[in-house]
């Protein structure tokens, strides 16, 4: 599936960024994040705000470096501020690197300073919907971040299968996922067919159902496989 344009991911980021520290700046500082019960809204945004200057000095320093968490401002009426400014540092590093040009990323096949920008912009989208389950988002931004999170399960290893099946369909934009359980990993592709389990809904429920986030009315299929995917996919 096609990513976005580089552009939009930079402008996604920084408008994300605003969102979030909107959001979470209408909550009182010590509130606990009922979808990550082990965080409180200040913790929520020291986590988004590391991501986004880990992101960064991974490009600036030519390959990893050791993760820092950064804390947030004790002060939630600068959140937004201070989250613009690792989101704008995370888009000038992507700039002096160049989107497509290589760079060292935790994933093996996805080696480019865009995978971060990507990767960061649907990590920040999700904790955004955490401090403010009831926002909106673009459908094909929505989209997009499905076939993000499906690039990072690739990833592990407890995503592994003897062909069990999985179709991932959106209603409201012409977008599906067919996923196949291997014992190397996923795989999966555009269509719509038959597999063991089927999740059709709206593709920002899609997205949050897949991040658990939110949850889905019991898919059609096999129940088991379903719970065990769940379980499989936890960050």
């Amino acid at each position: 599936m096609e990513w976005l344009a580089p552009e939009r991911y930079a402008a996604e980021l920084e408008a994300e960024a605003g969102r979030l520290g909107a959001a979470a700046a209408r909550l009182p500082i010590a509130t606990i994040v009922p979808s990550c019960p082990e965080w409180t809204v200040h913790d929520l945004v020291t986590h988004v705000g590391s991501g986004h200057r880990y992101a960064a000095d991974v490009l600036e320093a030519g390959g990893p470096v050791e993760y820092e968490r950064v804390g947030a401002p004790s002060d939630p009426d600068v959140w937004t501020p201070w989250l613009l400014d690792g989101a704008q540092r995370l888009n000038a590093a992507v700039v002096a690197v160049g989107f497509s040009n290589e760079a060292w990323t935790w994933h093996p096949r996805h080696q480019t300073a865009g995978f971060w920008q990507r990767r960061m912009v649907h990590d920040e989208v999700v904790h955004r919907f955490d401090a403010d389950p009831d926002g909106e988002l673009a459908p094909d931004l929505a989209a997009d971040g499905v076939s993000d999170l499906l690039l990072s399960f690739k990833t592990f290893e407890t995503m592994r299968g003897d062909g069990e099946t999985l179709q991932f369909s959106a209603t409201d934009v012409p977008r599906s996922w067919h996923v196949t359980l291997t014992s190397s990993g996923i795989t999966w592709d555009d269509g719509d067919r038959g597999a063991d389990v089927t999740v059709t809904a709206p593709v920002l429920e899609l997205l949050l159902t897949l991040n658990r986030r939110r949850a889905t009315s019991q898919p059609a299929g096999d129940a088991a496989l379903w719970e065990r995917w769940l379980a499989a996919s936890r960050f």
